[in-house]
């Protein structure tokens, strides 16, 4: 074992073989987290979604064509996601219909769901939130760590606190 090893190690073959194993793991990622998406979300035509993501009542999430959802993404679908074509969500974005009813007092068990609706062409970056009830328009973007609390318009660039359009 000990020969066979100093070999395999001393070769030409390790850079290769170790290649091979890391692509056939990758490509089998990949097959995963397609199926996993297709099972959850039934409606998600030609569309990639990244297998780390999160997918919470995926009956209620609708997307269009050629939309793709990067790694450690959450779709809360409690009230409805509606996500249009050509749509990028960047890493660990979290987008969530659901909120806490406060009215109610502690223990705070009920949640308020609304619905969420992003157009076609919109970009959102890394490590935002979209909150219940928004719809943010087509062809806009909202910048890196951005929590949308409110409708955003169509061609719009959204950063900082506040949600401040720079167009």
């Amino acid at each position: 074992m000990k020969r066979l090893l100093q070999i395999f190690s001393s070769s030409q073959l390790i850079r290769p073989v170790s290649k091979l194993i890391l692509y056939t793991i990758g490509f089998l990622e990949r097959i995963w987290s397609n199926i996993k998406y297709r099972a959850l979300v039934h409606e998600c035509s030609n569309s990639i979604c990244h297998f780390t993501t999160e997918i919470k009542y995926g009956e209620n999430i609708k997307v269009g064509k050629d939309t793709r959802i990067g790694k450690n993404c959450t779709l809360g679908g409690k009230g409805g996601i509606t996500i249009g074509r050509n749509v990028v969500l960047s890493k660990f974005v979290t987008i969530e219909t659901a909120g806490l009813d406060l009215a109610e007092g502690p223990p705070y068990n009920h949640h308020i769901a609304k619905p969420i609706f992003i157009e076609d062409g919109v970009w959102i970056g890394t490590n935002s939130s979209v909150l219940s009830g928004i719809t943010i328009g087509k062809n806009s973007i909202i910048g890196a760590g951005v929590v949308v609390t409110k409708d955003i318009p169509a061609n719009s660039i959204i950063v900082g606190l506040g949600n401040r359009n720079l167009k």
